[in-house]
């Protein structure tokens, strides 16, 4: 039996996953290029049969009721690591592993670009160039050294114990506010664990690496950049809507933030005159600052590897929601069964 794969209208860059599959001898059913919501008549037509979704589904998402409608589905799989647009609660509870890209390639190369967005703001390189742009010359800011400042990292999980990692021997304090990390885990890295508001009063440089969820939208608010160090600098290669982009204005505008560097936004792509875009004192970068051609040549072959593995009932490479492991084994085994 052919296995049913209903895909995203576009898969954007990542449209070799579907190739790739084909070639195992999936079906492909792609969504309408128009839809922009999952009518009943959508659901009807493609959640029934389907044994698994793939695509990043953004605009549209992969909600509850489509996941419900669903019994034969193993896997929803996202080719990037992101997965906010899957409603991974309802997967959970459905017994449905959802798939994504976290790869070494992609969490390395977040940690790579982090370790340099961190020299970029301590080195003032927003104002430097938008000086030299101006037809100026040595007029910018000095900047600071990197060495005796102090770098926060909003969330130490993958791509913060990377950015950690690289830091390591720039003579910076390390610090990381998150509170499922162990501050053993955390001491190996050489990073001191501390609260949300201490992070935000000792740090020179705060980088934002969570995940967007309904606790971290708009953690960094006004209330939060007003309790950050005066001339701190601020990098979000986290998730967009963590950042509440209008109070990030304000505190620029005003002097008490000095820099900053933007690579996930509130709306994608931002509106293209988004005072952000052209700040003269930030780096602003298009969700793509730690890709790379190793990542986008990884991103197919993971994609393709962890719906097939699922598919076929072994668990997939990498997975979003490892709770949902023993209820998907069960589930698994209950379709092989008939």
């Amino acid at each position: 039996m052919a296995y049913r794969i209903v895909a995203a209208a576009t898969m954007g860059p990542h449209e070799s996953v579907l190739a790739k599959l084909e070639a195992e001898g999936c079906v492909i059913e792609r969504l309408p290029a128009d839809a922009t919501e999952w009518t009943d008549d959508l659901i009807a037509r493609f959640a029934p049969t389907a044994d698994a979704y793939v695509g990043t589904w953004r605009g549209i998402g992969l909600p509850r009721e489509v996941l419900e409608a669903s019994p034969r589905v193993k896997v929803a799989t996202s080719p990037i690591i992101g997965t906010e647009n899957i409603d991974i609660q309802a997967a959970s509870d459905l017994g449905i592993v959802v798939a994504h890209g976290a790869m070494p390639e992609n969490f390395d190369g977040m940690a790579e670009a982090g370790a340099m967005l961190v020299a970029a703001m301590r080195k003032a390189m927003p104002q430097k160039i938008a000086s030299m742009a101006a037809g100026e010359w040595k007029k910018g800011p000095s900047g600071h050294m990197i060495s005796g400042s102090t770098v926060g990292l909003l969330g130490l999980g993958r791509i913060g114990q990377g950015v950690a990692r690289r830091l390591a021997g720039w003579g910076c304090d390390l610090i990381a506010a998150d509170p499922y990390v162990k501050p053993d885990a955390a001491e190996r890295l050489g990073v001191e664990l501390v609260g949300f508001d201490d992070l935000l009063a000792r740090s020179d440089v705060l980088l934002v690496l969570v995940t967007l969820t309904p606790e971290t939208r708009h953690i960094i608010n006004a209330s939060a950049l007003a309790r950050m160090k005066p001339g701190a600098a601020l990098i979000n290669i986290g998730r967009g809507g963590c950042v509440d982009e209008a109070a990030l204005i304000a505190a620029l505008d005003s002097g008490h933030i000095s820099g900053a560097a933007i690579d996930t936004w509130e709306e994608e792509p931002p509106a293209p005159d988004h005072p952000l875009r052209r700040h003269p004192r930030v780096i602003a970068t298009s969700h793509d600052v730690g890709h790379s051609a190793e990542l986008y040549a990884a991103i197919p072959e993971v994609a393709a590897a962890n719906t097939l593995a699922a598919l076929k009932g072994e668990v997939p490479a990498y997975v979003r929601n490892p709770a949902v492991l023993p209820l998907w084994m069960e589930r698994v085994a209950a379709l092989d069964r008939g």
